[in-house]
Parts: C-alpha cells; structure tokens; sequence
C-alpha cells in the first residue's frame, strides 16, 4: 500500500519536475527570442556631409552593429559621410545576444542639396510650429526650416510686398483670402489647420479677481488688445459686442503675443487674447473663461505659396503632411489648440 503510495508521488515529482524544466526553457527560449527595436529617423539627408549615425538610426539593442552601405554614401567610423546627390542604401546588422535575435535591417534614403523651407505664421502657433520644426528637420535633414512669425494683417502685407514663402498659417480667413485674390498663395492649396478660442489674460494669482468680461469695465483697469486690424482684435471686438461690454483700451498691441507680454509684465491688468496664449505664458499668467454663448471658435488656414523659395516642392509637401500627422496633432492638441 505505502509502496503504492510512494510510487505515485514519484511519478507527480518527475512530471512537476520536467513541467518546472520545460516552462524554464520556455521562458528562456522566449526572452532570448526578443527582437530588437530599430528605428530609421532620417528620410533625407544633405550631399556632401559628415552625420552622426545617431541621427540616423537607433536601437535598444547593446549588440555588436556591422553597417553596409551603398549608393552616395559611406560608413567611416560613426559617421555617414554622403558624397553626392542620389540614394542611399543602408543595412545594419544587429548580433544575437542573451537578450535579443540577430537582426539585420535597412533603409533607403534620399541625399539632397540642402535647402530652406520659409514658413510664416501667426504669433500664437509659434510655440507649436517650433516644436513641429524641430521633429520636421530631425527627420529631413537637409533642410533648415525658417519661421517668421507675426500678427496675421502684418504677414498678409509682407507676402504683398515680396516677402519670401513657401508656407503661410493666418489666425483668420479674410487675411488669407486677401493673399489668395492677389495671386500669392495657390488656392486648393488652402485649408483650415486648427481651430482656437479667446480668453481673458490676467496676471499669476489674479490680483484683480477678474472673473468675466463684464468685470473689465471697473474703473482704474489697465486692458490691454491686439490691434483692430489683426484677428485677435477683430475676434474681442466681436465678442465685447455679444456681451454689451465696452470700455477705453489701455493699448493696443501687433499681435497676441504682445497682449500677454504686457500682462506678463505687469503693465496690464488683463488683456483678451487666444486660450493657447495663456498655456504658452505659464507661470505668469492666468486664463480667465470666457462663457461659451460669448465666445466664438477661430480657424486657423494654412496654404502654399503660387511661387515658392524653396526649389524643391517635396519638401513643401512633407511639412504639410506633417502638421496634419499624428505627431502634428499631438502638439497642437498639446499646446490648447483644437483640431478641425
């Protein structure tokens, strides 16, 4: 009976224990078995250049890295060093380690002449078209993004004065329009970016205790406004009218940023710019709600220019598909603006 008994939980041993070895074996095979992240970060590259290979690959692999190349282009040292305009063809091979497979990977990127890409836009999207500018030349690099940024009535009289672009994005439609009708800026090119609100600006901590428009009437205020020919100005007038509020203006600014750089500073009181201002502003400065029955939704156009700068059009294109990217989004939604 009791020999039995021990026969049977031997048997249970010898199972657990080839179960315990298998499951072991398993679990190693499977995280010997990951495979490394590559990941290509540069489409384009300028000719005649000496670039870091950290810019264009990486990997969270630690194993030894062989890389072949062909086209106009050459490995020395850890450096891709192109040596006309053309293709080039990149492999990478990853060896196995404890922790990952062998892996071999490749790419193909074009090698162009460096060139300039010239975007105007309207104040308050600067914080977020920096920030795209930086992801666009990250990944094409020979081409250097130049901004200029300004109230969009200003931008409309630069670009009929001859100014360079390649790219505009106005706060408004009727200042677009007006470079469309002179022949400037194509068009079907010309559609809305984002969308914004207004907001009332106050100083970190609200010393006045402003809490809406109506409260911008108080004797002794200091309020401040974007000049009645830009869209922000336009846009509170618009909505100081709906609310039947009115009172004298401290001064008037060029743009947006003007606005929150004298309530910043403390030279205001207050000032009615976009939501986006008063994220951009941080610490010093508040954002007051505007009721949503007063408020109003602003769209944000952007289009290509009939007679660009920039000699290469794929360039204009790929900055156009990348503020409407996932990535574009992400910085936009980021930065208070609201996607149309």
């Amino acid at each position: 009976m009791f020999a039995g008994k021990y026969a049977a939980m031997r048997r249970l041993a010898v199972v657990a224990l080839f179960a315990w070895s298998a499951c072991g074996q398993f679990v190693s095979a499977k995280s010997y078995a990951t495979i490394p992240k590559v990941v290509w970060l540069a489409a384009s590259v300028p000719d005649s250049a000496r670039i870091e290979i950290s810019k264009i690959v990486k990997t969270d692999s630690t194993a030894q890295v062989k890389i072949a190349t062909q086209g106009s282009c050459a490995i020395k040292g850890s450096y891709l060093v192109t040596t006309r305009v053309g293709v080039c063809k990149i492999e990478m091979r990853l060896a196995a380690t404890q922790r990952f497979v062998a892996l071999t990977s490749s790419a193909v990127i074009e090698v162009k002449k460096k060139t300039e890409l010239t975007v105007l836009a309207a104040a308050s999207l600067a914080k977020a078209f920096e920030a795209i500018g930086k992801v666009f030349m990250a990944k094409f690099l020979h081409v250097s993004v130049r901004f200029n940024f300004a109230g969009s009535a200003t931008l409309a009289t630069q670009i009929r004065q001859g100014a360079p672009v390649d790219i505009v994005a106005m706060a408004d439609t009727a200042n677009i329009e007006k470079v469309v009708s002179f022949g400037d800026i194509e068009r079907k090119s010309v559609r809305t970016l984002v969308r914004n609100q207004l907001t009332i600006l106050v100083q970190r901590g609200n010393p006045q205790k402003i809490a809406s428009l109506n409260d911008l009437t108080r004797v002794g205020l200091k309020v401040v406004l974007c000049d009645i020919a830009q869209p922000c100005g336009k846009y509170a007038a618009t909505v100081l009218a709906k609310a039947d509020v009115s009172f004298t203006v401290a001064s008037r600014e060029a743009s947006a940023s003007g606005v929150v750089l004298r309530v910043g500073l403390g030279e205001a009181d207050a000032g009615i710019a976009y939501v986006t201002d008063g994220l951009i502003a941080g610490d010093e400065i508040e954002a007051i709600k505007i009721a949503d029955n007063l408020n109003l939704f602003v769209d944000y156009p952007i289009g290509i220019a009939v007679s660009p700068t920039t000699k290469d059009e794929s360039v204009i294109s790929s900055f156009m598909a990348m503020v409407s990217s996932k990535v574009g989004h992400q910085i936009f939604v980021s930065n208070g603006f609201i996607l149309p």
